[in-house]
């Protein structure tokens, strides 16, 4: 009850006691008392509901209590179950993974594949991108020895895109560009896959894709790399981008380079070889006869050493060691039609005009048994000049005519003939000759 309204009914009480004065006092008091006892039960009243209010609230709190205890259970439960789940996936993922593995090791790559793909159910690219990425790659690799080139393309581009640091992916491209002719793509993978893993000695096969590839200036720079980066210990690694600056045509730099291996015990003879061939192209013929002669004292007996040394002296007009080295050609190199006709040659500037013509007969005879081979016309032409130097007339005649016949030399070939007939003292033919070689004149 407010107070407003307890002065209200105090009033009206006050009230009634003066329009009334006949009634006892004791009326006016039970009528107040009445009024207060009122009062006293709605106060209990209201306390009673308040007692009310707080056990259904305390009740309330604690069924949510509850509730919020069952919820952290259930999601416990829920935790552990998905902890079970993930560890039982990632336990079959390792099994799955290791068969693989080991049925890649013994080359069974059906089988590989077959736990690779099981492997790809338990593996989230989201979760493990790594190992997501690996499996690709892996199956890429089974694809390149079983040369399926595009897919295994396909693989690598996928691997790359959730890793795009997976080294081997690039090494495995590379391969793959290579095989197929795309040079271009070979090296652009390669050269990110050095500059991954920093395999410095890649330089070198890099080297060789550009060179394939037409690149000549890039081949010499990542070759100068691989040196570099090799140490100057690494006198294999020196020889090596001596002889790539041989090959390249530059030969000054080769000689320069060959020659501080020159006193090596294991490279010094062929790098003396390699001075000798590359003295050889600058037209030091004097310094490349020196420097084949070294690697020959050094046991260096490579393959067209004779030769080379023969073709040096040769022209120098040393005839005589020129003969020797062809000789030895001859009998243990290669080249032998050519070593057999600059034999021939040397034979007949020492005035060995036989000899000469046994090296050129040789030399005929050998491409007679040849079916592919032709004989150098020039052969028949320095024959004849030895037949006619020996005598041998007809046989100089005959070899003169087949030059004539092929068009070769023919202001020469038409000369020697005209003389050969003076010595047969048929003059006509002579005069003939002599007229067509006129004609041939330049």
């Amino acid at each position: 009850m407010t107070m407003r309204k307890m002065k209200k009914i105090l009033a009206g009480t006050m009230a009634a006691g003066m329009l009334f004065g006949a009634v006892p006092a004791m009326a006016e008091t039970v009528t107040i008392g009445a009024g207060t006892a009122n009062v006293a039960q709605e106060a209990a009243a209201a306390e009673d509901v308040a007692l009310e209010a707080a056990e259904v609230a305390v009740e309330a709190e604690e069924t949510a209590g509850a509730v919020a205890d069952a919820q952290e259970i259930a999601s416990e439960q829920a935790d552990a179950a998905a902890a079970q789940e993930a560890a039982e996936s990632s336990q079959r993922l390792d099994a799955v993974y290791t068969l693989a593995l080991n049925a890649i090791n013994r080359e069974d790559y059906a089988t590989a594949r077959k736990y690779l793909n099981v492997a790809f159910v338990y593996c989230d690219p989201q979760s493990n991108p790594v190992l997501y990425a690996d499996l690709l790659l892996k199956q890429a690799c089974i694809d390149v020895i079983e040369e399926e080139y595009s897919i295994a393309l396909l693989e690598l581009e996928a691997a790359l895109a959730i890793q795009p640091d997976l080294a081997d992916a690039y090494l495995v491209q590379t391969q793959v560009y290579t095989t197929e002719g795309d040079l271009n793509n070979a090296v652009v993978s390669l050269e990110k896959y050095i500059a991954l893993t920093g395999d410095t000695t890649l330089y070198e096969t890099l080297a060789q894709l550009h060179e394939a590839n037409g690149d000549a200036a890039a081949a010499q720079d990542a070759y100068d790399q691989f040196v570099a980066a090799s140490g100057e210990g690494n006198l294999e690694a020196a020889f090596q981008a001596a002889l790539y600056r041989l090959n390249n045509g530059k030969y000054e730099e080769a000689a320069e380079a060959f020659a501080a291996l020159a006193d090596d015990e294991t490279y010094g003879a062929a790098a003396q070889y390699n001075i000798g061939i590359s003295r050889m192209n600058m037209g030091d013929f004097a310094g490349a006869v020196e420097a084949f002669t070294a690697s020959e004292e050094k046991g260096g007996l490579f393959s067209g050493l004779y030769f080379n040394r023969g073709t040096c002296y040769l022209m120098g007009e040393d005839w005589a060691k020129a003969a020797d080295d062809f000789a030895k050609s001859i009998e243990t190199e290669p080249l032998t039609a050519d070593a057999r006709y600059n034999l021939g040659l040397c034979r007949m500037q020492l005035g060995e005009y036989e000899e000469a013509v046994a090296a050129f007969d040789e030399l005929a005879q050998a491409a007679e048994a040849d079916s592919e081979a032709t004989l150098n016309d020039a052969v028949y032409y320095f024959r004849a000049v030895c037949n006619a130097a020996l005598g041998n007339l007809d046989a100089a005649v005959q070899d003169l005519t087949t030059c004539i016949d092929h068009g070769y030399e023919l202001e020469q070939a038409y000369y020697q003939r005209a003389e050969v007939y003076a010595a047969m003292g048929d003059t006509e033919k002579q005069s003939s000759d002599l007229e067509n070689a006129l004609k041939y004149a330049q």
